[in-house]
């Protein structure tokens, strides 16, 4: 049983700013099981009023109640038995008409089985002539493969896959032919039984119009100008303009010649457009309210439990809407490709005749410029992601939608095209430029780095209207981030105004990091990865793991004969490692894994991996321009002079930083700092989302 059967409203006035337009004064009580028009000229308040009552726009002064509750009130409570189609279309273009109806259908009816589900939608496309489209894809405005009928009914026809007490259908027939049109009624007619539906219609034609329990009818000004029957309306129309006539009052004949036929629906929306209305019989001006609500007890209204299973709805309707836009896939397919082409393409130089890593001058460059591609990539695949949602969101907003689940399944199909993005983009610049045995770490950050920049582009995604307003604030939120970021140009070489206040102690630390600067993604991965490069490439590990036995052997004072073997193989080790040569970058690394599984194996000898070679571990391995920017930052962190009441200082590209008396190791400290950026922007993003999603100003999320 439908828990609302009964709606009042008292004296409910809304008006826009300073302007006339909106309802006036309004008197109306309904019962179930009726199906009510809503008819008038344009700009009469038609859609004003459907919003008022589906609980999306708080009116001015008046009471909304459903079984004697207020509706403004009880807002959380009662919108989940509310059901509001809008005029605009609100449904994801790039999904079938089959799985528009199925998720819908999941979202509003969370309680049925998915079985149940797909029958009741089946059934519901056959209704509205669907049938032979359900697999279509309906496309945008810009590539439409329905026609405007197709459109209209799949639009209206979400809302019927529900059982809500209250049905409110804005504008369904307009631009349709009038077998589409009364296609539409019908369908929404067989779904009435136990409910209050009210259907606003701008011109119906008659025989659409007789098909309607009740006709509510507002005049130019938003006041109420009939309530009553279909037959009641035309009949008392008729008769007090017969009246007129017969009393030779004041009128215009040009008035009545555009009058086209007396008794049509056409016919009264002309008499109120002209106002001629106003010139009838005070008394059939007045409210017809000739309802009379019962004085059975209403029942109380229970808040409709909310779905938890949403975020499996929520995941599989963004990942197909994904997979079918073509300019994600061209993002990922074309653009990252392309970029990386370029960008390596023209970075790839050394001096000497033939290209060497080490001693490659641009490498730094690349560093940053891929970050910075990521950041564009995820802000470009995010920004417009909850502003094409805005019609699914406002129609669904009474249902309980988990934001918290809505923004995580975002995040989440992001992701796996933030990855994807990546590694295409790593595997041909990293392979032009000769990075080797890097990917994971490049991977890592380039990831990270996307999945910021996603998350910026959900909250702009949040907290903008438009497409064109959100894509505009990109080049805002990057170019500041390249110029601070401490890679186009140097810290110690940035306007000293940026930094708070002169401490005299710090004026030998030539890399300290603007206090503003911190709050820019960009400097943290770009910090970690040029750090990453020159510690954790595989020499670099390998070199530090020897070290790191020979150190441990040193400290003790009394070595054995087995002590003294190993520490004697690692420091020829050590010592090989940075001449060892190959043919082949393979069989460069094939050499460094052999060293360190026969060093574990204390069978190490120098003079099994004498070979000659063109190529060096050093070459391939160590960039001498990343090494002199991690250098130097080591160098002015071991400067005694720059130790501030006995603490290290915190330098940028330094492999440590001191925080609250504690050493942190930069890589990881960095992404954690990454992750906050990440959490915070989603947090923020949910919160906003959330205050639009329980507004009732009206305006569109």
């Amino acid at each position: 049983m439908l828990e609302i059967n009964k709606l009042e409203l008292t004296n409910v006035s809304h008006r826009y700013g300073d302007s006339s337009g909106g309802i006036k004064h309004l008197n109306l009580q309904v019962e179930s099981n009726e199906l009510i028009c809503v008819l008038g000229p344009s700009g009469c308040g038609k859609s004003t009023l459907l919003k008022i009552l589906a609980g999306q726009l708080k009116p001015l002064s008046g009471e909304v109640l459903y079984n004697g509750e207020s509706l403004y009130k009880n807002l959380h409570k009662i919108r989940s038995h509310i059901s509001y189609a809008p005029e605009e279309e609100s449904f994801d273009p790039l999904l079938s008409i089959e799985e528009n109806f199925n998720f819908s259908a999941a979202i509003r009816c969370p309680d049925i089985s998915k079985e149940e589900r797909q029958q009741k939608t089946g059934r519901l496309i056959e209704e509205l002539l669907l049938e032979n489209k359900r697999t279509e894809i309906p496309g945008d405005h810009f590539q439409k493969s329905l026609s405007g009928g197709e459109r209209k009914r799949l639009n209206v026809g979400l809302e019927l896959t529900n059982d809500s007490s209250i049905l409110l259908i804005d504008e369904p027939t307009t631009g349709l032919s009038s077998y589409d049109s009364e296609n539409i009624i019908n369908s929404i007619k067989k779904r009435i039984d136990g409910k209050i539906c009210f259907v606003s219609i701008h011109q119906p034609s008659k025989k659409l119009f007789k098909s309607f329990d009740k006709a509510l009818l507002l005049d130019n000004n938003g006041n109420l100008a009939f309530w009553g029957s279909p037959d009641e309306m035309e009949h008392a129309f008729r008769k007090a303009l017969q009246s007129l006539i017969e009393e030779s009052k004041s009128i215009n004949q040009s008035d009545l010649l555009r009058i086209q036929e007396i008794g049509t629906p056409e016919f009264i929306i002309e008499l109120i457009q002209l106002d001629l209305h106003n010139k009838f019989d005070n008394e059939f001006t007045k409210p017809q309210i000739k309802d009379k609500i019962s004085n059975e007890k209403k029942p109380l209204i229970r808040e409709k439990k909310r779905n938890f299973k949403q975020f499996n709805t929520h995941l599989s309707r963004t990942l197909l809407s994904k997979l079918r836009n073509k300019s994600i896939l061209f993002s990922t397919l074309v653009i990252s490709p392309l970029l990386a082409l370029l960008i390596a393409g023209v970075l790839k130089y050394s001096e000497g005749e033939n290209y060497i890593f080490s001693e490659a001058p641009h490498i730094p460059a690349y560093i940053f410029i891929s970050l910075v591609v990521a950041m564009f990539l995820g802000l470009t695949n995010s920004a417009s992601e909850i502003i094409k949602d805005k019609g699914i969101l406002s129609r669904e907003r009474g249902y309980g939608i988990f934001v918290s689940q809505y923004i995580l399944s975002k995040f989440l199909i992001l992701s796996f095209f933030s990855i994807a993005q990546s590694w295409v983009y790593l595997w041909i610049g990293n392979s032009i430029l000769l990075i080797h045995q890097m990917t994971w770490h490049y991977m890592l950050w380039m990831v990270i780095t996307n999945l910021v920049g996603s998350s910026i582009g959900l909250l702009v995604s949040a907290s903008i209207k438009s497409n064109k307003s959100a894509l505009s604030l990109i080049p805002i939120i990057i170019i500041p981030q390249i110029l601070l970021a401490g890679a186009l140009i140097e810290y110690k070489k940035i306007n000293p105004s940026l930094y708070f206040g002169n401490d005299t102690s710090n004026k030998h630390i030539k890399h300290r990091v603007p206090e503003f600067c911190n709050i820019i993604p960009l400097r943290w991965s770009y910090e970690s990865l040029i750090i990453a490069q020159n510690e954790y490439n595989l020499l670099a590990t390998t070199l530090r793991e020897i070290n790191s036995i020979k150190n441990d052997l040193l400290k003790k004072t009394n070595l054995s004969p087995k002590d003294e073997v190993t520490l004697n193989q690692h420091k020829d080790a050590y010592t090989l490692l940075f001449g060892l040569k190959a043919k082949k970058f393979n069989e460069l690394t094939d050499l460094i894994n052999q060293i360190t599984e026969s060093l574990s194996q204390k069978k190490f000898d120098a003079n099994d991996y004498l070979i000659d070679g063109e190529l060096s571990a050093s070459q391939a391995f160590l960039n001498s321009k990343v090494r002199d920017l991690v250098t130097l930052a080591e160098i002015e962190t071991e400067d005694y002079r720059n130790d501030s009441e006995g603490k290290r200082p915190n330098v940028f590209l330094g492999k440590a930083k001191h925080i609250f008396g504690s050493t942190f190791n930069t890589i990881s400290l960095n992404f954690l700092v990454m992750c906050l950026f990440i959490f915070s922007l989603l947090t923020l993003t949910g919160l906003i989302l959330r205050r639009k999603l329980r507004s009732s100003s009206g305006q569109s999320i």
